[in-house]
């Protein structure tokens, strides 16, 4: 991971909105259950961060857990990242499973002319 601060391939605040929407409560009916001022959500949910301590109460008032689909989503983006590694590997063998073949024709062949010039010289 880069020193500087990477963005995730996600938005937590939009999917945190998105819940809220889905069940018809309100940021209002949020920021009530976790005791803070509606406004002081709000501008939270605008920001591009969120501390983990507010995402912990803002998961247990939903009784949803942003974490494990965090987690999901970081193990998916390494298993795609070690897919492309493994990729990169399999072109790398098969170039060289092609030289070796191209190798190997040519030691055919070279054998094949070593035979007909051994029954040559014995006939």
């Amino acid at each position: 991971m880069n020193s500087k601060s990477e963005k995730i391939p996600f938005s937590i605040h939009r999917m945190i909105r998105q819940n809220l929407s889905k069940r018809n409560l309100t940021v209002s009916w949020l920021a009530r259950k976790i005791n803070i001022r509606p406004i002081s959500l709000h501008q939270q949910l605008d920001r591009s961060t969120l501390q983990v301590n507010r995402l912990w109460s803002i998961c247990q008032a939903l009784e949803l857990n942003i974490f494990q689909e965090i987690a999901n989503r970081l193990e998916r983006e390494n298993q795609s990242q070690k897919a492309v590694e493994k990729g990169m590997e399999l072109s790398q063998i098969d170039a060289e499973v092609d030289g070796l073949k191209k190798r190997i024709e040519l030691l055919e062949n070279e054998n094949k002319t070593l035979k007909e010039v051994i029954s040559l010289l014995k006939g």
